[in-house]
């Protein structure tokens, strides 16, 4: 995001974010749900993007990926939000003096059109640990690096040499 875009919708802290999936294996389109203090967003990303999203996240936390144990479900593509739109541009700060985390998705090339979601650590990193899950389509993952396993559980593990 452009070092002058400013946030037009501040919906301050995160109680639900949400990576989910819409559609059948091939067709699949990604999104992530807020549900924050001033209200609700739907932020469609490419499936890439949701994992780079998921990898920045556990590199900055410093934080293993484990499995949450919810089951990976397609979302209601009707679930009705303030805020929806296809992301073009994502950034990742930290407030050092609340502890939280700030996500700012941007909806378009104007420098003005952001959303700022905020979020705790846990819930961050929860979010991550949901959105390798939801890329990954429920696939098992390999126990020493975290990688999803095939379809038939075939896995050429790097930690494994």
């Amino acid at each position: 995001m452009a070092e002058s875009a400013s946030v037009r919708f501040d919906l301050g802290e995160c109680r639900i974010l949400e990576p989910e999936f819409v559609g059948e294996p091939g067709r699949r389109t990604f999104r992530l749900r807020a549900r924050c203090e001033q209200g609700s967003a739907v932020l469609w990303l490419e499936k890439g993007e949701l994992y780079q999203l998921a990898v920045t996240v556990k590199q900055l936390l410093r934080s293993a990926v484990r499995a949450t144990g919810a089951p990976v479900a397609a979302a209601d593509i009707e679930a009705a939000a303030d805020h929806e739109f296809k992301v073009v541009g994502l950034s990742l700060g930290h407030d050092r003096r609340s502890g939280r985390y700030v996500l700012i998705a941007q909806a378009s090339e104007d420098n003005d059109d952001a959303v700022a979601l905020w979020a705790p650590t846990p819930l961050l990193d929860r979010m991550a640990d949901r959105a390798f899950e939801v890329h990954d389509g429920g696939r098992p993952r390999c126990p020493l690096c975290g990688r999803s396993l095939g379809p038939d559980g075939a896995h050429t593990c790097p930690r494994a040499n």
